[in-house]
């Protein structure tokens, strides 16, 4: 007999015991043996089992923490216990909620609230866990085109207004220039570089104790509203390796347009007091870096 059916004619032998009947009637209409409370499945047995269920809510409304403390004791005195319970009355303890709550969608996002607050990684792992799954069975496009579909019933200006934040905080251009660099083959240190010579300056920057490890977003490639800066030497001095482009719309750009272009970027999303050093050349690199180096000493002080 499974947990189901157990509980269906417990519940059946409390009702009649609530209603007058006797044990022995209560055997016979549901066709029972009379058994002893030791009996498994006897109505004896039911009897005490509905006793016991009520004695236990007795206890729980009297001592609200009396089975917390005593599911500790028994948690630290046999480890594997809550596993193993974990194991065999989770998923249907799951099921019944889940039948129980369907459609109660105001709870569930009330849960998803309260878990969020205690871990903020728990969605995030949930819903890397559930697309890697739905990728192995080949389900991920049908429940993407599922969701959007009831996204878009249920509220038509989400998605749109959702596509519209997604843009301004990560412009596809930007988007598409990550994308590229993955593929290229300019890597130092796990950090991959847009060029071979910006690979050298960060191999310099390194040997000079400016950088302890090339991090991707933090000192390197760093971002700035739709933009990127090459280098955030120890969050105080920007740096860029930039060659004066000698080509197309940006052919007559100078080092000195190009430091006006940068630094107006910088002022304009509240990095006015970090300094900023345009590299124009490997053979520059040394004595930038005692530049910035002079910086550096001046941002400790």
């Amino acid at each position: 007999m499974n947990n189901n059916a157990h509980i269906e004619i417990r519940n059946k032998v409390e009702h009649l015991m609530g209603t007058g009947f006797s044990i022995e009637e209560i055997a016979q209409k549901l066709n029972l043996p009379l058994g002893t409370r030791f009996l498994e499945k006897s109505a004896k047995w039911y009897k005490y089992c509905v006793v016991a269920k009520r004695n236990q809510k007795e206890a729980i409304i009297k001592h609200p923490g009396l089975y917390s403390k005593a599911g500790k004791i028994a948690q630290k005195k046999h480890p594997w216990i809550g596993h193993s319970l974990g194991k065999k009355y989770g998923p249907e303890q799951g099921r019944i909620n889940r039948e129980r709550l369907k459609g109660n969608s105001e709870y569930f996002s009330m849960m998803a609230r309260k878990l969020q607050e205690k871990n903020p990684e728990h969605s995030r792992r949930n819903m890397i866990k559930a697309q890697e799954t739905m990728r192995k069975q080949g389900t991920f496009s049908f429940h993407q085109k599922i969701a959007s579909l009831k996204c878009i019933e249920k509220h038509p200006d989400q998605l749109s207004e959702m596509s519209k934040k997604a843009h301004a905080m990560y412009p596809l251009a930007l988007l598409a220039l990550e994308s590229r660099r993955k593929k290229y083959p300019y890597k130092f240190m796990d950090c991959i570089f847009d060029s071979n010579d910006e690979r050298h300056v960060c191999d310099r920057f390194v040997k000079h104790d400016l950088i302890t490890k090339p991090e991707e977003g933090k000192n390197v490639h760093f971002r700035v509203n739709t933009c990127h800066i090459d280098f955030f030497l120890q969050q105080k001095v920007f740096v860029e390796y930039h060659p004066p482009v000698r080509y197309g719309i940006k052919k007559n750009e100078t080092i000195e347009s190009y430091y006006e272009e940068r630094r107006k970027l910088l002022d304009e999303n509240g990095f006015n007091d970090y300094p900023i050093i345009i590299i124009d050349s490997l053979k520059n690199v040394e004595p930038k870096i005692n530049e910035i180096k002079e910086l550096l000493a001046i941002k400790a002080h």
